[in-house]
């Protein structure tokens, strides 16, 4: 199941990287991947119950929908928390919270923060900057983002749950 967690992240990150969206079908597959895993095992990804998901799964829903109401967060990123929680439970979905918005923060400052960053930045990284976003591939994926700008945060999110994954496993 583990395996899976991982290939739906990485997917997550592809995705939303690329195009800002998260697909509704890879969410609803992990669901039902993760609701046939607890069926057949009785547990799911780190030993976690039925209701650790449960809660993981209605406490991301209580907390996270306000902030897509209040437009502070994007419905994919909201769905993939919730997501998150039912696999992961409580404690997963906390650290993956956490890593997650540190990641999207330090992504605000550096992509947000006001042109005088560009002052810092070394001249050849600046011309390479400045040739990948005039190369056809880039301008091709900001069409295919059909004007959805943003911060990536469920890209970010999937990158803290492969964190945690890999430190959990160094530690076992």
């Amino acid at each position: 199941m583990t395996v899976l967690l991982v290939f739906l992240c990485i997917t997550i990150v592809c995705y939303d990287l690329l195009f800002r969206r998260v697909p509704n079908g890879v969410l609803l597959l992990a669901l039902l991947a993760h609701t046939g895993y607890l069926i057949v095992m009785g547990h799911g990804i780190a030993g976690i119950d039925v209701w650790q998901s449960l809660i993981g799964g209605v406490l991301a829903l209580i907390v996270f929908v306000p902030l897509y109401a209040w437009r502070a967060m994007g419905a994919g990123d909201v769905k993939f928390l919730v997501v998150l929680g039912v696999l992961l439970g409580l404690k997963g979905l906390v650290v993956a919270w956490l890593i997650g918005s540190l990641l999207a923060g330090l992504h605000a400052v550096v992509f947000y923060w006001p042109q005088t960053w560009m002052m810092l930045v070394p001249q050849g990284l600046h011309r390479v900057m400045q040739q990948v976003t005039g190369s056809a591939m880039y301008q091709r994926m900001l069409r295919a983002r059909q004007g959805r700008q943003g911060i990536p945060y469920a890209a970010y999110l999937a990158i803290a749950v492969i964190f945690d994954l890999v430190t959990t496993w160094g530690r076992q």
